[in-house]
């Protein structure tokens, strides 16, 4: 009896709670952007009818152009007794590859003002440029909903539209849910239409060129799912690491741990004990992922483009089924929230009518053609490299590739059959080298990025060689043998590992003019991003890096190093004597 009575009482705390939560953020929302109530300097934004925003962020790859692409690991590796290790087939660890549509010349001119200083610099040596897409600042709300739709018989028929008539306060602040995945696909299709009727120049085209038709103008979509899991794990602003993690970094001043997943996530805490209720907040009410995107955990789960496919060995499955809803929702608990986290809803209820439920909205992106007829030139460029041997190394002259010269055997064959069976001879002989050149490219950045630390321990070692001759001065000078002849011991052993760091460095650079030099800029360049995010010895490792890609160019000139030149340079870079 106490038991049931506490819980009732318990029970009217946490409504009292959720009703003055619900007054402060109805007055909040008086004061506050109802469409962006949390801005961010480099956020982009397009108008809405009835004088709404959607605001976007953007999310970059640095990529050789619209043809390449960066693999990226989805999902979650579950171990055996881990939380969602039987269902490991549905949100599996699997392979994927991201790219983005737009360069920063695509952009309408307010966002590349804004944007463009955010980016990595370009130049002319610099083989990669960062390639964009844009996605939902945060989830669509019952305002912008509204909003929309309120066009789509003025659209259609040419007739004027109607008066606004959209959720106000914190009623139109929360996310857009209880809709099928037709009726999201419907509004991002009305939104489309009206942005291209009234506001064509504010939007984004892919491959911009001299007219309209050259190039693919941008549009409103659903953002695919892999689109949305990596902007969701934090894009570009987190190393490999982070990216690969169960969560996002959630950073917090003064602290090296992560914040609580409670700070950045709408989710049911009430397994936790703190009595919550969970419901469906607003947008905004929590801080955002490190890209600036807001509730991908938690609050509304959200659709995404493609239909929900199984994971098999590492990959998706070939069979399609329902729809996909990521991130989680309010009624999930925190042990089952991780970033690639999905779930599979169906299409159509039992009924036959359209499935939607109360806990699923989504967040929209902008596409655009992938091949606009202004980039048919640079792709079919990018396609012809695909799969040369000549791209592996400098040892296979292009003009003399065999891959070429099979194709020019293929062109002059009389019989059809032999042309034919060539043919599949020479995709699949393609297909290998682009599989063999994706892991020479990873395998060259990955020896830029362990020589600069091989660097970085050769500077240490001098340290402390430096630190122990003048340990051995002193004891000399003291008249203390012993301990002079203990230092001396050490400073031999130091030469040595010295002298044995020297010397791996150098077989490195050997290794590096094993790969082309375009390889090895490209990868620095990657290699070069990823180390500016670490916060201690980030700065001090890309100025190692940087010295290892010009010995490598040196080495591949000279054919040879000379050890002591070597260190001399290391040492120098590193203001040692």
């Amino acid at each position: 009896m106490f038991e049931l009575r506490w819980t009732s009482i318990a029970r009217a705390v946490a409504l009292l709670c959720a009703s003055l939560c619900l007054s402060s953020l109805v007055q909040a929302a008086d004061d506050d952007t109802l469409d962006n109530p949390r801005p961010l300097p480099d956020d982009v934004i397009l108008p809405l009818p009835c004088d709404g925003e959607m605001v976007f962020r953007y999310v970059y790859v640095l990529a050789q152009g619209t043809l390449d692409d960066r693999e990226v690991s989805l999902g979650y590796p579950f171990s055996e007794g881990e939380a969602g290790y039987k269902q490991s087939f549905i949100s599996g660890y699997r392979r994927d590859f991201i790219n983005g549509q737009f360069t920063l010349n695509d952009l309408p001119g307010d966002w590349r003002k804004t944007i463009g200083p955010q980016l990595p610099k370009t130049d002319a040596g610099t083989p990669l440029k960062p390639m964009l897409y844009f996605i939902g600042k945060y989830e669509v709300t019952a305002r912008q909903y509204a909003q929309v739709m309120s066009q789509a018989q003025s659209l259609a028929s040419g007739e004027p539209a109607p008066a606004c008539d959209a959720p106000e306060g914190m009623v139109g602040r929360l996310p857009k849910v209880k809709l099928s995945r037709f009726e999201a696909e419907r509004f991002s299709a009305v939104y489309s239409a009206w942005l291209m009727k009234y506001h064509r120049d504010l939007l984004p085209v892919s491959g911009r060129g001299k007219t309209d038709e050259d190039g693919g103008v941008g549009f409103v979509r659903l953002p695919t799912e892999v689109e949305w899991e990596y902007a969701a794990r934090g894009g570009q602003a987190v190393n490999r690491q982070e990216l690969e993690g169960r969560l996002f970094p959630r950073r917090v001043e003064g602290r090296e741990e992560d914040g609580p997943l409670g700070d950045w996530a709408v989710f049911n805490q009430v397994a936790g004990g703190t009595g919550q209720a969970a419901r469906l907040m607003p947008i905004g009410t929590k801080l955002p992922n490190p890209i600036g995107l807001f509730d991908v955990i938690g609050n509304a789960a959200e659709m995404v483009q493609e239909s929900f496919q199984l994971v098999h060995a590492g990959r998706r499955q070939g069979a399609y089924g329902g729809f996909v809803a990521k991130g989680g929702n309010y009624l999930e608990g925190e042990g089952t929230l991780f970033t690639g986290m999905r779930r599979e809803y169906p299409l159509f209820a039992t009924d036959g009518t359209e499935q939607s439920n109360e806990t699923t909205g989504f967040r929209v992106a902008i596409g655009a053609l992938s091949a606009p007829r202004s980039r048919y030139k640079e792709l079919f460029e990018q396609w012809q490299k695909e799969g040369r041997l000549a791209s592996l190394t400098d040892a296979i002259d292009d003009a003399q590739d065999p891959t070429k010269r099979l194709d020019t055997i293929i062109a002059a064959s009389t019989d059809p059959r032999l042309q034919a069976e060539l043919g599949l001879v020479n995709e699949e002989l393609k297909r290998n080298v682009s599989l063999i050149a994706q892991q020479r490219e990873e395998a060259a950045g990955n020896l830029i990025q362990s020589s600069a630390l091989v660097a970085e321990t050769i500077n240490n070692y001098n340290i402390r060689l430096t630190n122990l001759r003048k340990s051995q001065k002193q004891a000399a000078d003291a008249k203390d043998a012993a301990s002079a002849k203990l230092f001396g011991v050490a400073i031999e052993n130091g030469t040595s590992a010295l002298d044995g760091a020297v010397a791996i460095y150098i077989d490195n650079l050997a290794t590096g003019t094993r790969y082309t030099d375009a390889v090895i800029q490209a990868q620095f360049q990657r290699v070069k991003e990823e180390l500016n995010r670490k916060p201690v010895l980030g700065k001090s490792l890309v100025a190692r890096a940087t010295l290892f890609v010009r010995h490598v160019s040196d080495y591949r000139q000279q054919k040879r190093a000379d050890p002591q030149a070597i260190l001399k340079e290391l040492l120098a870079s590193a203001g040692q004597p």
